[in-house]
């Protein structure tokens, strides 16, 4: 399937677009990437055109610009990963207000989107990931979730997300995990296998095993990143849909 990556701007923000080649004007499901800037969809698009339209279905994508890492997908002022680091800001609320009440409208007005949850997602790796289930927890926009190497390290997520429940009861969620992220001495991302293995457990009581995915990956933190996220997409946007 052909596609290209579009621009589209708004009154405060400017996103890139993949838009699949659509000549019938069908709505399409919509995935929001939390990445820095739209440039990390370029490695993608190769084998996503290669499996649109066959093993997935055609969908949007869509990332922002110049988004800054720690302050967008950190969902609430926390100390730094490491002494010396600069706090983390706490910024996710106030980017999700931004996709919700801006950009999935504009989106929405400018191409066939599919205005369902069950059609639209949030996807993100690491610090990304984390917002993006922080994302489904605190809104019913999204039903399609996706967060590799999430940092669920995170002081105080894994208390909030055992207080809650996700805000789209039919959600489908994909988890990946590198075997090696946990065999560290850090005192925070020691913990993340065991998060990882506590929120699929709650996942999967509150949505079934069908709608949850937990793949445990060969290597660490920062290997085979692109891969790691087509497998994710792929997942989410199976074809057929469920």
């Amino acid at each position: 399937m052909k596609g290209k990556i579009e621009r589209l701007q708004g009154d405060n923000w400017s996103a890139g677009v993949f838009a699949p080649e659509n000549p019938a004007a069908q709505p399409l499901p919509l995935i929001v990437m939390n990445l820095s800037d739209p440039a990390g969809l370029e490695p993608l698009l190769p084998e996503l055109k290669r499996k649109m339209g066959k093993e997935m279905r055609p969908a949007y994508l869509a990332a922002l610009d110049g988004s800054d890492w720690n302050r967008d997908y950190s969902p609430w002022p926390a100390p730094p990963l490491r002494p010396g680091e600069a706090p983390f800001p706490g910024g996710a609320p106030q980017r999700l207000r931004l996709l919700t009440e801006q950009v999935l409208p504009s989106l929405r007005a400018h191409y066939p989107i599919r205005e369902t949850p069950e059609d639209t997602g949030i996807f993100g790796y690491s610090l990304g990931g984390l917002a993006a289930l922080y994302m489904a927890y605190e809104s019913p926009a999204f039903g399609l979730v996706g967060c590799l190497s999430g940092s669920l390290w995170y002081e105080g997520f894994m208390p909030w997300a055992e207080s809650r429940r996700l805000a789209s009861p039919g959600a489908r969620v994909y988890l990946s995990l590198g075997r090696k992220e946990e065999k560290t001495r850090n005192p925070y991302l020691c913990k993340i296998g065991d998060c990882y293995r506590r929120e699929e457990e709650l996942l999967t009581r509150q949505l079934g095993a069908s709608r949850v995915t937990m793949t445990w990956h060969d290597g660490g933190h920062a290997t085979e990143v692109p891969r790691r996220m087509l497998l994710g997409l792929e997942t989410l946007l199976k074809t057929p849909a469920l």
